[in-house]
C-alpha cells in the first residue's frame, strides 16, 4: 500500500468517527424542540428533564407550562440558581452567569433540575442526609449542612427521588 493510500484510507476512518461521535450527540437532542422564553443554552437541560421524567412514568410539557429560563448574574451571594415566581415573570428559571460559564454538564443539568423541581414540580427543600452525610435529595437548600454528591453513578436515585 503506498503512502498516498494509507493516508486517503486513514483520512477517510477519521471522517467516519467524527460523523458518527456528532450523530450520537444529536439523536439525545432534539434540534426541532424550542422553549419559548427560554436562552437556548438551557433547551437542552429543559428538554432532559422531561425526558428524565417521561422515563419515570411523568409526563411533562414544559412549554405549555410556560416555564421560561435565563442566564444572568444572581447578585445574591452564594446562589446560583432562582425559580422566580414575581408576578411578570412566574415559574422563571434564573441560572448565575458565573456559576454557568464555569460549571460541568452534571453540575448546570442539577441545578436546572433543582429549580424547575420548585418552578414546575412545586418542590420545596428537603435537607435530609443520609448517614456518610450526602443529601438525599436534588432538591437541598444547600443550607442544611448535606453534601452534594451528584454525579453519573447516583444519578438515577436523584431522579428517582425528584420525580416521585
Amino acid at each position: 500500500m503506498t503512502s498516498f493510500n494509507f493516508f486517503k484510507i486513514a483520512t477517510f476512518l477519521l471522517l467516519v468517527a467524527a460523523l458518527g461521535s456528532c450523530q450520537k450527540d444529536t439523536q439525545d437532542f432534539d434540534l426541532n424542540k424550542s422553549y419559548n422564553g427560554v436562552e437556548t443554552e438551557l433547551w437542552e437541560y429543559f428538554e432532559k428533564f422531561e425526558q428524565e421524567a417521561a422515563d419515570r412514568g411523568v409526563q411533562i410539557n414544559l412549554s405549555a407550562a410556560g416555564i421560561t429560563g435565563s442566564i444572568e448574574k444572581i447578585h445574591t451571594p452564594g446562589m446560583v440558581g432562582i425559580c422566580n415566581h414575581k408576578p411578570n415573570t412566574p415559574n422563571h428559571v434564573m441560572i448565575d452567569i458565573d456559576f454557568w460559564r464555569n460549571a460541568s454538564k452534571m453540575a448546570k443539568e442539577m441545578i436546572i433540575f433543582h429549580e424547575l423541581g420548585h418552578c414546575f414540580l412545586h418542590r420545596g427543600h428537603n435537607d435530609d442526609k443520609h448517614d456518610n452525610g450526602t443529601c438525599k435529595s436534588i432538591m437541598r437548600s444547600g443550607q442544611g449542612g448535606c453534601m452534594d454528591l451528584y454525579n453519573h453513578s447516583n444519578r438515577n436515585d436523584y431522579l428517582n427521588e425528584l420525580f416521585h
